[in-house]
């Protein structure tokens, strides 16, 4: 009688919290595994992302290549040759199959003489330093590129001084730049302080002194100063 009475008072309990137990070991379970599936779907997510970037980036950047080749015009197929090493700078396969592309449909042969591979050591010269003069600002910023190119040959000899003229175009698209701009990676940074001491001292800019900035992209022994002023 007393063991009818325990299970028939104690068993339905027992039960109740054992299928409790069970019940919150499902949710936790299905919890976690709802947690790590939606993290495995964002990182999924993620991952593609970035692969598209990339796929519109070098189909856009083939778009200018064939473009550039197709205008015959020198200053166009120069300017989507700097962007093209820039903007590509960490795919080097990919970089330098539009590059070649380019180089073979080049309208001027003094294109194909170009250090095209900007950022890339060389044992005859360490740095490439480009001095880019805004287009639509041309009359000020020409005359102030070649003093700086002028005074970092004198400076630098044994580096590649280059002047470049930035199209509006481009720099809307590209380099976004609204002022006078030194720009260099974490391992320049030494040298590009030393440009930025150089013009103060000489005073070649009386406006707009240009801005350090430090970017992202993986361009060793490359530097970029930006004129728009």
């Amino acid at each position: 009688m007393k063991m009818k009475n325990f299970a028939s008072v104690w068993l339905p309990s027992i039960f109740t919290i054992v299928s409790g137990v069970f019940a919150l070991m499902n949710y936790v379970f299905y919890d976690r595994t709802n947690r790590e599936l939606n993290n495995a779907r964002l990182r999924i997510e993620n991952e593609l992302r970035e692969r598209e970037f990339e796929n519109n980036l070098k189909l856009t950047l083939y778009k200018e290549v064939k473009e550039a080749i197709g205008q015959k015009d020198t200053s166009m197929q120069s300017a989507t040759l700097l962007v093209v090493n820039e903007m590509l700078s960490e795919d080097t396969a990919f970089r330098k199959k539009l590059i070649t592309i380019l180089l073979q449909n080049a309208v001027s042969p003094e294109l194909a003489k170009l250090n095209v591979y900007a950022g890339e050591e060389s044992a005859t010269a360490p740095y490439t330093i480009d001095v880019f003069y805004a287009d639509d600002t041309r009359r000020e910023t020409e005359a102030r590129a070649t003093s700086l190119c002028s005074l970092l040959v004198e400076k630098y000899p044994r580096y590649t001084i280059r002047k470049r003229l930035l199209p509006r175009s481009v720099n809307a698209r590209y380099y976004r730049v609204t002022g006078n701009q030194i720009r260099f990676g974490n391992e320049e940074k030494q040298l590009a302080d030393e440009i930025s001491a150089e013009m103060q001292k000489n005073e070649l800019f009386s406006k707009e002194q240009p801005r350090l900035m430090e970017t992202k992209n993986n361009t060793p022994y490359y530097i970029s100063i930006f004129i728009r002023n």
